[in-house]
């Protein structure tokens, strides 16, 4: 009812305002001054309370399922067919045009003839073959000295034989290298002093023949090993070898040399420390004969040196040992070395530190004395028929080489190197000249040649060494490229008084510069400071003592050798060259008595085909 009421009370209020304003009215207005409607509150949605967050339940029942179950594994039959994939067409640079051979030929000042020549395979997967020929000679004699010419000559055939992971190779090779021993001092009694070489008196110029000396050698090889490059898989390499050497004065000797390398990965680390393994083994023998017109001698080395090597992150290292036993004539000994590096990584190929321990026997010989200085001498003419040899090969004990420093690089152009090497050898053969007498004349001044010919034999002595070298190398594409490297030695001996032709500095320098593949400009420095030789005096009368008198005699205080080079390249298979040596002209005595050539320079012609 009061909703009706309500409802009511609004129409009859409506009603009444629409209708018009005016002074008739059918009853007098009610005069009510106020209305209260009471009812109950209907609230809408848009007032209510919202509950902002999720109702949950809880519930206290839990269900635990247990079942039991298997697996009953079927090989199902399946087939699988690749379907067949496109070829791609690989597209790259040309391989460049090889040319089988090359002769390069010239003439040069003291009467110098030279010529060498190749001639190789072109690409095989099958082979490779070749042959290598030179020859170098002088005809003028170093300041008007007398035979003081040279000639040397060499012939080098080899090839290889490739099969899938592995490869045959063989060689045989020739030289032969003649000269005169034409360093022939002379002494002037009472004052023990030297006539300069060239100042020799007349008379007692010796006859070419008497101090001709020639060197033959022929050396046979053939190796097979491995040429890939896995390190998981077994890599292996063995060499046999042969020398022969003879000269004129009836020495020989025979060489074999037996070097078996092996190598293999050892798999994962099962600490899980190193990311890499490898362990390798080389085996060494070294059998020498050698005889003279005084004594026959055998030797051999006889060696074992096993190495583990490992890789850690930024760390690389080996340990290993050297075992080598010594076989004088029958006379063994067993030696042990130990040895040991690492290389750490400071910086990413930027960067690196490095230490290396080593040692290791080596024997000797009449090929190695030959080859460093050429004019030792394996035995001398003492009268008529009896010879004497001071060329004694022997054992030389390297105790220890201890080595460290820095190397690394700065971009593609720019790379150096840094060591500190400490060096304990048994046993280092040094050249001494010898000068022995055997006029029986008494007089106040007496001129005397040395057994017809000056030639130098070998001492022996224990030496500490310690050496700082260093060397950079810049290199900007294929067209510049300089290389500087230096050391300075310093020497501590048991015996004698200096380590004899060492120099205490040495530097070498050279630098390439190619223009527009035209011209190709060379240049080389090369630098010795502080030599000194001797020379031991033997006689059985005065003034010459016995036991023998050593006769010091600084070789030179600083030497340094400028060459420069020219090429000119008329077309691709013909080009000229133009090379000067020793620009300074400075004569040198490498060798005591020795004295090396001045200015000299060579050009010729240079064509492949």
């Amino acid at each position: 009812m009061n909703r009706k009421l309500f409802y009511t009370c609004i129409i009859s209020l409506l009603t009444m305002a629409m209708l018009p304003a005016g002074n008739i009215l059918a009853q007098r207005p009610l005069e009510i001054e106020e209305i209260r409607v009471v009812a109950p509150y209907q609230p809408t949605i848009s007032d209510a309370f919202k509950i902002n967050f999720a109702p949950v339940i809880d519930d206290t029942l839990t269900v635990n399922l247990a079942f039991d179950y298997s697996i009953r594994p079927r090989k199902v039959l399946t087939t699988y067919r690749p379907e067949p994939i496109t070829p791609a067409r690989m597209r790259g640079e040309p391989l460049a045009r090889l040319q089988r051979g090359l002769i390069k030929g010239g003439y040069g000042s003291y009467q110098s003839p030279y010529f060498e020549g190749f001639y190789n395979t072109l690409r095989s997967n099958e082979y490779a073959l070749g042959i290598h020929l030179r020859h170098l000679s002088s005809g003028g004699e170093v300041d008007t000295i007398p035979h003081s010419i040279f000639s040397r000559s060499k012939a080098h055939v080899y090839g290889t034989r490739f099969f899938r992971n592995t490869a045959l190779d063989a060689g045989v090779l020739f030289e032969r290298d003649g000269f005169y021993y034409y360093g022939f001092p002379f002494y002037i009694d009472d004052a023990m002093s030297m006539i300069p070489p060239g100042q020799h008196p007349a008379g007692f110029i010796p006859d070419a023949e008497d101090i001709r000396q020639q060197y033959h050698f022929l050396s046979s090889k053939i190796g097979f090993g491995t040429h890939h490059t896995d390190q998981s898989g077994i890599r292996h390499q063995t060499d046999l070898q042969h020398n022969w050497l003879t000269d004129s004065r009836d020495a020989s000797e025979h060489h074999f040399a037996l070097d078996a390398k092996l190598q293999t990965g050892l798999g994962q680390d099962p600490f899980g420390i190193a990311w890499e393994q490898l362990l390798g083994i080389r085996l060494k023998a070294d059998y020498y004969y050698n005889t003279n017109r005084v004594d026959t001698a055998h030797a051999a080395i006889y060696s074992l040196a096993p190495i583990l090597s490992s890789k850690i992150n930024n760390l690389t290292f080996h340990v290993g040992a050297n075992l080598s036993i010594e076989d004088d004539n029958r006379n063994y000994q067993l030696r042990a070395y130990p040895l040991a590096g690492f290389n750490i990584n400071l910086l990413p190929n930027r960067l690196v530190a490095f230490f290396d321990l080593s040692g290791g026997l080596e024997r000797q010989s009449l090929r190695g004395f030959s080859r460093e200085n050429p004019f030792v001498v394996s035995s001398m003419p003492i009268g008529t028929s009896y010879h004497v040899s001071n060329l004694n090969m022997e054992f030389t004990n390297i105790r220890s080489v201890l080595s460290g420093g820095f190397k690394g690089s700065v971009g593609d152009w720019f790379s150096f190197k840094t060591s500190v090497t400490n060096s304990r050898i048994d046993n280092h053969p040094f050249f001494m000249n010898q000068f022995i007498n055997t006029m029986d004349q008494a007089s106040s001044i007496i001129l005397n040649r040395p057994f017809n010919e000056s030639g130098f034999g070998v001492v022996y002595d224990d030496m500490r060494k310690l050496t700082y070298s260093a060397a950079l190398m810049v290199r900007a594409g294929e067209r510049f490229s300089f290389n500087l490297s230096g050391a300075y030695n310093e020497y501590t001996l048991d015996t004698q008084q200096r380590a004899w032709h060492m120099p205490r500095i040495e530097g070498d320098a050279s630098l390439k510069y190619n223009i527009q593949d035209k011209i190709i400009l060379t240049s080389s420095l090369h630098l010795r400071q502080e030599a000194f030789g001797a020379m031991q005096i033997t006689g059985s009368f005065w003034p010459f003592p016995d036991p023998p008198l050593i006769v010091e005699r600084q070789l030179y205080d600083l030497y340094t050798d400028v060459n420069v080079g020219f090429e000119y390249r008329y077309t691709k298979r013909l080009s000229v060259f133009l090379n000067f040596y020793n620009i300074l002209n400075e004569s040198v005595e490498r060798w005591t008595y020795y004295p090396t050539q001045g200015f000299s320079f060579i050009g010729g012609l240079t064509f492949s085909f």
